[in-house]
């Protein structure tokens, strides 16, 4: 999924996605100079992130 969807998906802003992925370990693709990500990927980065 593209930039959109995935920060719709996470419900942050695209530009959080840009800033933020990196920094946080969002695993993510380029496929023709664009950044991808994967659902399952989210929904497994998400899981770490939880606070108990």
């Amino acid at each position: 999924m593209g930039i959109t969807a995935a920060a719709e998906y996470l419900d942050v802003s695209e530009r959080w996605m840009y800033r933020e992925s990196r920094r946080h370990g969002i695993p993510r693709y380029y496929f023709g100079g664009r950044l991808k990500f994967k659902i399952e990927d989210l929904d497994r980065w998400a899981r770490q992130q939880r606070v108990v």
